[in-house]
């Protein structure tokens, strides 16, 4: 597992204290490190930057509003449906992250 992506990771999820909430996990996937809420992945970084799982309206307006972008793991792989990789004046908003990573660990949990 990629040391760097999962520090990042677990530091995100540290900061908007969703631990004590729900049982977090890490996973390698296609290079990446991707966290789990009660099993159900929420949140992924790689070398494609961080991207979180939200509703697809959400994920259009983001998009609209940031120029974040959807996800793909791989230049030409598909585009991962209900994720959003986020723009870096997103993750500079520490309060507006905190509550897009809570939206989205609520979002897998439905």
């Amino acid at each position: 597992m990629n040391t760097e992506y999962l520090a990042t990771v677990s530091g995100l999820i540290e900061r908007a204290k969703l631990g004590p909430h729900y049982e977090i996990s890490y996973k390698s996937v296609f290079g990446a490190v991707a966290a789990y809420a009660d099993g159900k992945i929420f949140i992924t970084y790689g070398k494609f930057g961080v991207a979180l799982k939200l509703p697809a309206d959400v994920c259009q307006s983001l998009i609209n509003e940031d120029a974040c972008g959807p996800l793909k793991y791989f230049e030409k792989g598909h585009v991962k449906k209900n994720y959003v990789v986020l723009s870096r004046s997103i993750l500079d908003d520490q309060s507006r992250l905190d509550a897009l990573l809570r939206q989205s660990v609520t979002f897998v949990q439905d």
